[in-house]
């Protein structure tokens, strides 16, 4: 699913500024060894569509074809300063741009070191001249193939098809009969995985690897930030990046004009040369890209209909086609807004009014997110350093302001720098909060975006502390983000709806000398470098700053809310209340940190945790602005409700009705069903009947909860939970065992939570107490276990399923009743694959008793019944019974079974055992 993610964006479009936001970094951790001889090679087949003459006349980089897959406009604007039209651009980074470079040539050096310190033999290239051309340059370093005293080039300049680039490592691989590959190695500091530029890189220097060796290599590879190497096939993207370069190609060769692509808003404009000509040429022209909430969709439909400026926008009162009545009001209304506050003078507050509520279920219901204020509310800020360090960012500060019992105002905050002191001051943070709650009930945590609530689950998920108390908080509605009760109560004329934009209603006056959190960043890595107080002192200012004007957005908006309007409920009902699993986890934390009973602890509430991080970020991403959802292929946004359509049954009786939406062009991704957040209250979900993006039209089906709820989505996002019943159920049945002796437990499970040692029948384990990876002796100890395990493990072709399938073997004719369980499907039929291929081998298939629950097999041999019901694979006529980890959790294989069924399971395996010996 990965790679069909990467290669899905590939083929779009690549993020430059993922790409180049991502460059390098400094690496820490150890990263995986490319094993000389594991790639084979193969002839390069073709010469690539990138060799246009005219591209050959101008040299492009990887990172230049990336920023154009980002920005239509940017190679137009590049040849047009090589032609004299424009002027170049002033050049040099902004200073967190230029963060980034550094932090990337740390990240490189870590890499070298690293390949250094393996005792491969690198070689440097030299260094580039102050006058030398690329080319030139090129040519002094030499062939790639021209010596073979190496086993990794760095920094090795490549001129391929008029684009060059210098590859961040090269690595020699033996291919075997004297045959040798080269793999290129990038470093980046992206943590997780490619980013689509990333790999439009790599697939240039592959192609550029062949061109010079006559082999294209099969493997390409990149050194994350978080250590880890992430390979990746040059076959699966190949297809891609020949794509790109007959687009490529079709660009280049038009003639320069002075008529370049229209530069639109994206990411690469924070990194881009020529940001400043794009803003001047967006001003001079009132560009519709400073509309607060028009997105790139409404814009195309405005420019077509000759609604082509913000002057023109804010004067239209005929309704433009493809723009629905309500959307285009409040356009209009935001641009009004924004031309009267240039009208004005720029020290005065900017000119607002307040959203009436309507049809939208959100725009014009702002207000009815507020709480009631309470003397214990607290104001809450964080700043943090995305890079940190390669694999892992900072919160470095936390700030609040909280009132005083004499009525004044005092800030706290709290310094992390290592991450000990993030776990530290997180808990102290979530305590400090949690106990403000008990003594002032109606407190609330506010703070401007998502980001202090979201950044706080992460964070105590991360270091293992405050769980339960954060999720009391979150889940009664303690913290309160201002920002979308902002965007749906006033509409204000700014460009932005962002904090020191917004701040401005309320005549609140910064006192700050950091601009920006890039700014607290930038601090940050100052007094990293030379312990500063200064720095440090000027990030606390700014934070002080930020909750203060929090605190002032939240008291302009409960002057100006409608004083008829019921206050938002103070402590909202919990989603997921389980007193159940909550006193079972303080009863198993209670024996301590590093005790196995903490440990399933932690374990019971892994499915809870698991569910509330995959649903935060979609309930955030439904909380953007309209502009962006438009633009996010997971989330389908700006639904307006068409109405109920009802539905009978084959039976010709009524069935649950569809609920019909309609929207506007936007990009969709969505499958089978939706989730969405609700004001006040637990999220809804919904099957999707039918979606037809080309008509923008949406029907769900609207079960009886939702006919209950009576609300309506402006917003929905893709859902694809799994539920993890019955396993939750399972492991709360093992934690009462542990808690309960008189309970009967799995000596297995308990083995394996203990990480007990394995335990044998007398004289019946390896020799000498020594585990080896000889079949006969697996197969002797392999049923002598005595209620405990052992873990077989190791790299793919090495025989694991061999072995295995032949201890299965052992083990039914010992008499026993085996499983088979995994992850996927494919795993298991892989298994039982063998098994099968095992007893065809010896003739002794009428002795195989296998059956597999659920899922298609990937082979039809026959030989394995497959059912459907957990109970028909539980039946004791079965010996074998395979199914993934949720039929292995069921009840029927739990190990609390009545003594009736345990005694049919003796006497079924006691008969198999007989038969065998017989037979």
């Amino acid at each position: 699913m990965r790679d069909a993610k990467v290669l899905a964006a590939a083929c779009a479009a690549a993020s430059a500024y993922n790409a180049l936001l991502t460059d390098s970094g400094p690496g820490h951790g150890p990263c995986a060894n490319l094993t000389p001889g594991a790639c084979t090679a193969r002839p390069s087949p073709r010469t690539s569509t990138c060799g246009a003459p005219s591209m050959a006349e101008r040299h492009l980089t990887p990172s230049k074809i990336t920023a154009w897959l980002d920005c239509a406009a940017y190679l137009d604007l590049k040849h047009q300063v090589e032609a004299g039209i424009q002027a170049a651009p002033s050049l040099g980074q902004g200073s967190f741009a230029q963060l980034l470079t550094d932090k990337g040539l740390l990240h490189e050096a870590a890499v070298l070191a690293t390949y250094r310190a393996r005792g491969l033999r690198v070689v440097e290239a030299p260094a580039r001249g102050d006058r030398e051309s690329f080319s030139t340059w090129a040519k002094r370093v030499g062939p790639l193939l021209h010596a073979t005293d190496w086993d990794v080039r760095y920094q090795f300049p490549m001129v391929h098809n008029g684009i060059r680039g210098v590859a961040d490592f090269l690595l020699r691989q033996e291919a075997g009969h004297g045959a040798v590959t080269v793999e290129p190695v990038d470093a980046k500091l992206a943590r997780k995985e490619a980013k689509p530029g990333h790999v439009l890189q790599l697939s240039f220097y592959a192609e550029a690897i062949a061109a010079a060796t006559g082999t294209l290599p099969e493997r390409m590879h990149l050194w994350l930030g978080s250590g880890d190497l992430e390979t990746l096939l040059v076959a699966d993207f190949d297809a891609y990046w020949q794509r790109l370069c007959s687009g490529l190609a079709r660009t280049l060769e038009l003639e320069v004009s002075t008529s370049a692509a229209v530069p639109e808003p994206c990411a690469h404009c924070a990194f881009c040369d020529f940001a400043g000509v794009c803003d001047a040429r967006w001003r001079s022209g009132d560009s519709l890209v400073y509309v607060a909430g028009l997105s790139c969709a409404d814009r195309m439909v405005l420019h077509d209909a000759g609604v082509a400026t913000l002057d023109a926008l804010a004067s239209c009162t005929a309704q433009v086609p493809g723009v629905p009545e309500q959307r285009q009001s409040r356009l209009v209304a935001q641009a009004r807004l924004q031309r009267q506050a240039r009208a004005q003078d720029e020290a005065l507050p900017p000119p607002f009014s307040l959203v009436q509520a309507g049809e939208d279920p959100v725009f014009g219901h702002g207000f009815a997110q507020l709480p009631e204020p309470d003397p214990g509310d607290v104001f809450l800020d964080f700043e943090g350093h995305p890079f940190w360090r390669a694999d892992r960012g900072l919160f470095f500060l936390f700030g609040l302001i909280q009132q005083c019992a004499d009525g004044t105002w005092e800030y706290l905050r709290w310094w992390a720098h290592h991450e000990a002191e993030e776990g530290e001051w997180t808990a102290e943070l979530v305590e400090h909060l949690a106990e403000r709650r008990q003594r002032h009930p109606g407190m609330h945590v506010y703070h401007y975006n998502h980001t202090e609530r979201s950044s706080l689950e992460a964070l105590v998920e991360d270091h293992g502390v405050a769980q339960v108390a954060l999720t009391a908080l979150v889940e009664t509605g303690a913290f309160v983000d201002l920002l979308p009760v902002v965007r749906n109560a006033v509409q204000i004329g700014a460009e932005s709806y962002g904090l020191k934009a917004v701040e401005r209603l309320t005549g609140y006056e910064r006192g700050h000398d950091v601009d920006a959190g890039a700014g607290a960043v930038l601090e940050y890595e100052r007094w990293m470098c030379d312990g500063a107080q200064d720095a440090l002192d000027a990030i606390a200012a700014y934070n002080e700053d930020d909750v203060r004007a929090t605190r002032a957005v939240r008291d302009w908006l409960v002057q100006h809310r409608p004083a008829d309007l019921p206050w938002r409920p103070a402590v909202l009902d919990p989603a997921d209340d389980l007193p159940e699993l909550d006193a079972r986890v303080e009863a198993l934390h209670a024996y301590g940190s590093g005790t196995p009973e903490h440990l399933l602890g932690d374990l019971l509430g892994y499915w809870r945790r698991e569910w509330k991080a995959y649903l935060a970020p979609r309930l955030v991403a439904c909380e953007g602005d309209t502009e962006d959802l438009l633009a996010e292929p997971t989330v389908l946004a700006d639904l307006k409700l068409v109405g109920q359509v009802e539905r009978l049954g084959k039976n010709g009786k009524p069935i649950r009705p569809l609920m019909r939406f309609r929207f506007p062009p936007q990009e969709c991704a969505l499958e089978d069903k939706v989730l969405f957040p609700v004001v006040d209250g637990p999220p809804a979900f919904a099957d999707i009947a039918r979606l037809d993006v080309a008509a923008g039209e949406l029907d769900l089906v609207w079960s009886t909860g939702l006919q209950k709820q009576g609300v309506f989505p402006a917003v929905v996002a893709h859902d694809s939970w799994f539920t993890p019943r019955p396993k939750p159920a399972a492991l709360s049945a093992l934690a009462d065992a542990v808690l309960n002796p008189a309970v009967a437990a799995n000596p297995v499970a308990l083995a394996l939570l203990r990480g007990e040692l394995p335990r044998f029948l007398p004289g019946r384990g390896p020799a000498g107490g020594i585990f080896t990876d000889d079949l006969d002796a697996m197969l002797g100890w392999t049923a002598a276990l005595d209620g405990t395990c052992v873990a077989v493990q190791g790299p793919p072709g090495t025989g694991k399923t061999y072995r295995a399938a032949r201890q299965i073997r052992a083990l039914l004719q010992a008499g026993k009743r085996v499983g088979i369980t995994a992850f996927s499907h494919h795993a298991i039929d892989n298994l039982l694959e063998a098994v099968v291929e095992v007893y065809r081998d010896l003739d002794e298939l009428e002795d195989l008793h296998a059956v597999k629950k659920g899922g298609p097999a990937t082979w039809t041999s026959g030989e394995v019944a497959h059912v459907s019901a957990n109970r028909a694979a539980a039946a004791p006529t079965f010996a074998l019974v395979a199914g993934t980890t949720s039929f292995c959790s069921a009840t029927h294989y739990s190990y609390r079974r009545s003594p009736k069924r345990r005694t049919q399971e003796r006497a079924a395996a006691a008969r198999l055992s007989t038969s065998s010996a017989t037979r």
